[in-house]
């Protein structure tokens, strides 16, 4: 078994609706999306996937330079948008394994089914 791992780095600002901390205002991170993918076998070229070609598809779903509220209907939660960049990876990789979403160096989501 393989396992293809690949980092996109986005910047992006939110806030965050219904939150019981303190009071949430527009404010940004630098996000780095962790994607795994799995792979039993390798293709023709000797390969599990074509990195640039995973790395061209992640950096198409994800909202770099965006203020997400207005990008998404669902409150934007590092916990929904790794759940829901998890659902577009596996329409193109359906093997994809989990994907952490780091929202800060120190704090990430990882989702998986």
């Amino acid at each position: 078994m393989y396992k293809l791992i690949a980092k996109v780095k986005f910047s992006s600002a939110h806030f965050l609706r219904s939150y019981k901390g303190k009071p949430e205002e527009i404010h940004g991170h630098n996000y780095v999306l962790e994607v795994h993918i799995k792979s039993e076998s390798l293709n023709e070229e000797e390969i599990t996937y074509d990195f640039l070609e995973v790395e061209e598809y992640i950096k198409s779903i994800v909202p770099d330079r965006k203020f997400l509220n207005k990008v998404y209907n669902f409150n934007p939660t590092c916990e929904n948008l790794a759940k829901f960049f998890f659902n577009q990876i596996k329409k193109r990789y359906p093997n994809v394994e989990k994907v952490i979403l780091w929202e800060t160096e120190n704090f990430a989501i990882e989702y998986s089914e």
